[in-house]
């Protein structure tokens, strides 16, 4: 286990594994938790978000689950925040119409229990447009602190008088992935994220995590009108501590008419260190999910999660994530 000093290297506390108090003067407060996962060949994955507008008195919740030839979503974004339960060890917990989901904890900020059961809508694969059960267990277990640059001060995210920050971890979890009655035992990796204060999602970003048997990175970049671009990530070889990132770019092509292989390209990370990370990646499996509701007026962006194989400059290959948020094409 991780001592409680490591884990909040980074200025967040124990406490901030649970839910915070909200501002009613922002409608837009969102506070959310995400885990997402592969297996080392990439031949089963998830993502899953669930998040809550307290104001506008609504639940997202989102799972996308990849079993090595279908991808399975269920996207519910307008279930009544009244039915979400939060607390102490079981962080939250929901039970509705069909749809059941709850993560506890079994030691703040160092390892959990999510659980899901439900009927997810098959949007790529030979079975494409049948909605199937499906049932989902992960113990997680983080493997390094909960990353954060603080709060910030970027306008439009922040309350004043109320806590607004963000971390991300590097987990590992073991369970058991069920679609259709066919069990799929896990052995995963990926990351975790918690946040919570006014989120608009009115930005462009990319988001990359790696996580393997030698390192862990996370790397972010959002553009955001009238802001310097912001690039921010952790860098956590084996046995070392976690360094920020310095700089990330990405040289991307999208796909904008298949949201299955979306994206692929390079990308060049340095640590403040002065450590080059680098490399490319090409699209394993990837969905895109629905924020159009998020908008004012509702409107539809390219928003998309991808699974990539990523070389590395060093030889390394890996399994990770993409997540990116751009304009809709103007022709699409």
């Amino acid at each position: 286990m991780l001592s409680e000093q490591e884990l909040t290297q980074f200025g967040v506390e124990l406490k901030d594994e649970f839910s915070h108090p909200y501002s009613q003067n922002h409608d837009d407060w969102n506070e959310s938790y995400f885990f997402d996962w592969y297996t080392e060949d990439g031949s089963a994955a998830g993502h899953c978000r669930i998040g809550w507008h307290p104001v506008q008195q609504r639940i997202l919740f989102w799972l996308h689950l990849w079993n090595g030839s279908e991808w399975s979503l269920i996207e519910e974004n307008r279930l009544p925040f009244s039915a979400l339960k939060l607390g102490a060890e079981n962080v939250f917990s929901c039970d509705q119409w069909g749809l059941k989901f709850s993560y506890d904890c079994l030691a703040p900020l160092q390892s959990g229990r999510l659980q899901i059961d439900g009927f997810a809508r098959v949007v790529h694969g030979p079975r494409q447009g049948m909605i199937l059960p499906v049932n989902l267990t992960l113990e997680v277990k983080a493997l390094g602190a909960a990353y954060s640059r603080g709060a910030g001060s970027v306008e439009g995210h922040s309350a004043q008088g109320f806590s607004t920050n963000r971390y991300e971890q590097p987990i590992q979890a073991f369970g058991q992935m069920a679609i259709d009655g066919c069990a799929t035992e896990l052995a995963v990796r990926g990351e975790r994220d918690h946040s919570w204060g006014p989120r608009p999602w009115d930005m462009n970003w990319q988001f990359f995590v790696v996580n393997n048997e030698k390192f862990s990175l996370q790397a972010t970049q959002v553009e955001i009108p009238e802001w310097p671009l912001i690039q921010i990530g952790y860098f956590h070889g084996l046995g070392q501590g976690m360094e920020h990132l310095s700089e990330t770019k990405f040289e991307l092509e999208f796909a904008s008419d298949q949201p299955f292989a979306a994206v692929s390209g390079r990308f060049s990370l340095l640590c403040e260190s002065g450590r080059l990370i680098a490399g490319r990646m090409e699209s394993i499996a990837g969905s895109e999910i629905d924020i159009t509701h998020a908008f004012t007026p509702p409107k539809r962006t390219e928003y998309r999660r991808t699974l990539i194989r990523c070389y590395f400059d060093s030889g390394e290959e890996s399994m990770g994530w993409l997540e990116y948020n751009r304009p809709k094409p103007d022709n699409k």
